[in-house]
């Protein structure tokens, strides 16, 4: 009986042969197919961090990373859409208040990454420099799918414009980021421990009246966020002392709020624990500010 021949064939050109067979270079490959999973679990393992500091000493040079990726790998999705998420981390936790026009730099970073990442979607409104019905016509097309790049897109978008509300032309913005959030908690508002509701009520909260703005429809948003998030999800009640209680100039509340998230437990096995440390640490710096806010 006749032997057959073995060939071996080395991994490196299993590997070449597959990434010619699917038409791209060897280092976009390598970005989606190494990279991003590896990426998507420091994430995870950030978010599930108790350690602030190293988060914020790493940051800067993990942005500068992920803008290499994303140069290479420009249609990336997941890419853009974790670097959106950490824009927005990372300008919340560190810069919000000592140094607002980097964190205004940071947001603006954020949202385009996040605009990219919704840019797949080619039903979606490209010129966001429309008018707002031009803007609104088209987000009857954002898909569920489409829900957490709109999420981070807004997130960035509505912090930015808090930290600008003496700007006209800022605030001209603020219906079109509403406009976004609620199509995108019509279709998930669970999403991310109900996030779009938290930022909605943010925004109907710092909103003036000529622009929209409404004290009740905040508390409702809020309110739906609460229902979501539980007392697991502390930056809920951050956002709601920070925006809709000093709205509404209700000091005693905003203190009892403050005060319940500043002192409220860590979770040992708890996903969301670099934010809820966020959240109490930025919440017992507001308390340290009542006095000149009430």
């Amino acid at each position: 009986m006749a032997k057959r021949n073995r060939v071996f064939v080395p991994c490196g050109v299993v590997l070449i042969g597959a990434v010619l067979a699917l038409g791209c270079s060897p280092a976009k490959y390598s970005v989606g197919h190494v990279m991003v999973p590896v990426l998507d679990n420091a994430r995870d393992a950030a978010l599930a961090s108790d350690d602030l500091r190293t988060f914020q000493d790493g940051t800067a040079a993990n942005l500068l990373l992920f803008e290499g990726l994303i140069r290479t790998d420009p249609s990336n999705e997941k890419l853009r859409l974790t670097a959106s998420m950490l824009y927005f981390s990372y300008a919340f936790s560190s810069h919000e208040e000592t140094d607002p026009g980097y964190a205004s730099q940071l947001y603006l970073k954020g949202m385009a990454h996040g605009k990219a990442a919704l840019m797949k979607n080619k039903k979606l409104a490209t010129d966001w420099g429309v008018p707002f019905d031009e803007f609104e016509k088209t987000l009857p097309a954002l898909r569920e799918k489409d829900v957490p790049a709109a999420v981070w897109t807004a997130a960035n978008w509505a912090q930015f414009i808090a930290i600008h509300l003496d700007s006209t032309a800022v605030l001209r913005d603020i219906p079109k980021v509403t406009a976004l959030l609620e199509r995108a908690a019509e279709l998930d508002g669970t999403y991310f421990q109900g996030l779009p509701h938290v930022m909605i009520g943010s925004l109907h909260a710092f909103r003036p009246p000529m622009f929209g703005g409404s004290p009740e429809k905040s508390l409702e948003s809020f309110e739906k966020s609460f229902a979501i998030a539980g007392d697991s999800f502390l930056l809920p009640k951050y956002f709601y002392a920070r925006f809709y209680l000093y709205r509404v100039q209700d000091g005693e509340e905003f203190a009892r709020v403050l005060e319940a998230v500043g002192n409220a437990p860590a979770g040992e096995h708890d996903p969301y624990r670099l934010l809820n440390l966020i959240a109490r640490q930025k919440s017992r710096t507001l308390l340290g500010e009542i006095d000149a806010l009430f």
